[in-house]
């Protein structure tokens, strides 16, 4: 049989393990889109993806301007914004915590760059 005071430690580390098991190790990526004046940009989109470049997403602002990407995974994730030809710089390396959310601005100043194309072969 088991002494109290080990009975006891061995209780408080299960419930402990067990909040610790429960505990959401998803993180949240949120902030707005402001125009070159500072103003709120309604349904601009947001490109977001990990730091690495893989698996790229986008996601659009609401009426404020305000954007909120949920579930990521613990890491580091790079963000632009785009709307009326106009978009972001890169962020680079945004760290998201599991279980906690970070903010961040972006801010339209610079034209879209246009999509390159291959030049036709010369026959």
């Amino acid at each position: 049989m088991l002494k109290p005071k080990v009975t006891a430690a061995v209780f408080v580390l299960l419930i402990a393990t067990a909040f610790a098991y429960g505990r959401t190790t998803e993180g949240v990526l949120g902030g707005i889109v402001l125009n070159s004046k500072g103003a709120p940009v309604a349904a601009a989109q947001v490109f977001w993806q990990t730091a690495d470049g893989k698996t790229p997403h986008v996601v659009r602002t609401d009426a404020n301007g305000h954007f909120r990407i949920a579930g990521l995974r613990e890491g580091l994730y790079d963000l632009r914004a785009q709307a009326s030809g106009m978009s972001s710089e890169w962020q680079h390396n945004i760290f998201v915590r599991g279980g906690a959310a970070a903010g961040l601005t972006l801010r339209l100043s610079r034209p879209t760059p246009r999509p390159t194309t291959a030049p036709s072969p010369k026959r």
